[in-house]
């Protein structure tokens, strides 16, 4: 499951995905995810409806879920790896759903109500990008989404381009959030949205929207990878937040070596680090629902492999 082009896809945030930030990115007042595709306008993007096609067809359920029980001194929890869109709650087994309305603490990246404002003002995307590079994203979004786009953030123009495909209307994170709140069970985060902002300006910005654009042929480019994204998400078999693939990619951008080990340490592994005390202070308290995004749990570095050094048992649960 293979990142996008020289940069994580951060609207879908599957196992190989690391970077959920960019999926909370907000989007400006002329709001691109309404625009529709019209018999008449085959220039505009898939409508929704044929976005839950091909959910539905690629991932009719998700049958190897990042599902794990935690324990330690007998202390139970549970750990979700989520996918920040495309995948609903319903498409999981119903355990995942029964364990969160049966804790005592539902946790996640960022608290509910702490709301990300990010650090960098609009900027006029097209004029950032130049002629060429705009004359390519307009004719992969589609002109209305890239005018609705032209003004403003550029992790929301990444956002827009790598979830071209998605099933825009399914967001796991925002579902969980909702079910704990009807529930009354009390939320919590692991990490400020300050945080997530900053970092969103630092390695998801105009740099990353220019590599990915770059590297992306075509629309068929873009479902093509998202279709590998969600079947391998909903199978469970990716095992590692990033990839050769992808690292060559971002060389082909212009990264360096030390740019590319920058980027994979700020956006997960430091953050993987960071969140371990706070998690281990948690689950000592034990009936704690954890949903974090799916990348950063795999890997001699992610918190399944941190946690186990620590002593806890980590079973996976699958159905």
């Amino acid at each position: 499951m293979g990142c996008h082009s020289g940069a994580p896809s951060p609207a879908s945030d599957h196992a190989a995905s690391p970077a959920p930030l960019a999926a909370v990115a907000p989007v400006p007042a002329a709001d691109p995810w309404a625009v529709e595709r019209s018999d008449s306008d085959p220039d505009a993007p898939p409508d929704l409806f044929a976005r839950r096609q091909i959910a539905d067809e690629v991932c009719p359920s998700v049958t190897g879920p990042y599902f794990y029980r935690v324990e330690k001194a007998g202390k139970v929890s549970h750990l979700l790896g989520t996918r920040h869109i495309g995948v609903p709650l319903a498409k999981f087994p119903p355990v995942v759903a029964e364990r969160l309305d049966a804790a005592k603490l539902a946790v996640f990246e960022t608290a509910p109500d702490d709301e990300l404002e990010l650090p960098d003002p609009p900027i006029t995307v097209r004029e950032a990008l130049g002629p060429e590079l705009w004359a390519r994203y307009e004719a992969l979004t589609g002109t209305a989404i890239a005018g609705a786009l032209e003004r403003g953030s550029p992790a929301a123009a990444l956002v827009m381009l790598t979830s071209l495909y998605e099933d825009i209307s399914a967001r796991l994170d925002g579902e969980l959030e909702d079910r704990a709140v009807a529930r009354g069970i009390p939320t919590a985060g692991l990490e400020p949205s300050q945080l997530q902002g900053e970092l969103i300006a630092k390695h998801l910005g105009l740099r990353a929207l220019r590599s990915v654009i770059d590297h992306t042929a075509d629309r068929a480019e873009l479902e093509r990878e998202t279709r590998e994204d969600l079947a391998e998400y909903c199978a469970g078999t990716d095992d590692t937040p990033f990839d050769a693939d992808e690292r060559e990619e971002m060389r082909a951008s212009g990264y360096t070596e030390a740019e590319i080990a920058e980027f994979e340490e700020e956006l997960v592994y430091a953050r993987n680090a960071r969140w371990i005390p706070a998690l281990e202070k948690l689950f000592a308290k034990g009936d704690v629902f954890v949903a974090v995004g799916a990348g950063h749990l795999p890997g001699e570095r992610g918190v399944l492999a941190l946690l186990a050094r620590r002593g806890y048992s980590i079973t996976r649960i699958t159905r």
